[in-house]
C-alpha cells in the first residue's frame, strides 16, 4: 500500500504534466500569439509548459527518491537518484530560456492602455 505522501506527490506529478500539455493547446480566443507563432491556451507557452514539466519532474523525483525508496539514509537515496537531476536542470534551463525569449519578443509591443503619450 502506498503512503499518503506518495499519492499526493503522484497527483501533483499528473496535474503538473497535464497543465504543461494544456498550455500548448491552440486557442483562437487567446489575447495574442505565443512566441511559437500561434494562439494557445497559455500565451506564455512554451515557458509555462517547461515550468509545469519542471514541477512534475521535481515531484516525481521527491516521490521516487524519498517516499518510494525505503532503503538507506536520505543521503544514500539522493546519491542513487541524483542523476535524475540532470534532466530537471535541462528542463529548468529550457524554461528560463523560453521565458527570456518571451520577454524579448513581447518587449517590442506597447500596451495601449498604459503607454505614455507625448
Amino acid at each position: 500500500m502506498y503512503k499518503p505522501a506518495y499519492k499526493i506527490l503522484l497527483l501533483l506529478t499528473v496535474l503538473s504534466a497535464i497543465g504543461g500539455i494544456l498550455t500548448l493547446i491552440p486557442r483562437k480566443a487567446a489575447s495574442y500569439e505565443n512566441v511559437l507563432g500561434y494562439r494557445s491556451f497559455c500565451t506564455f507557452a512554451p515557458a509555462a509548459s517547461f515550468f509545469c514539466f519542471l514541477a512534475a519532474g521535481t515531484s516525481c523525483f521527491f516521490r521516487s527518491t524519498f517516499v518510494k525508496d525505503d532503503e538507506g539514509s536520505k543521503k544514500d537515496k539522493f546519491k542513487r537518484h541524483g542523476k535524475s537531476l540532470i534532466a530537471l536542470a535541462l528542463v529548468l534551463l529550457l524554461g528560463i530560456g523560453s521565458a527570456v525569449w518571451f520577454a524579448q519578443a513581447k518587449a517590442r509591443y506597447t500596451d495601449a492602455g498604459t503607454a505614455a503619450t507625448g
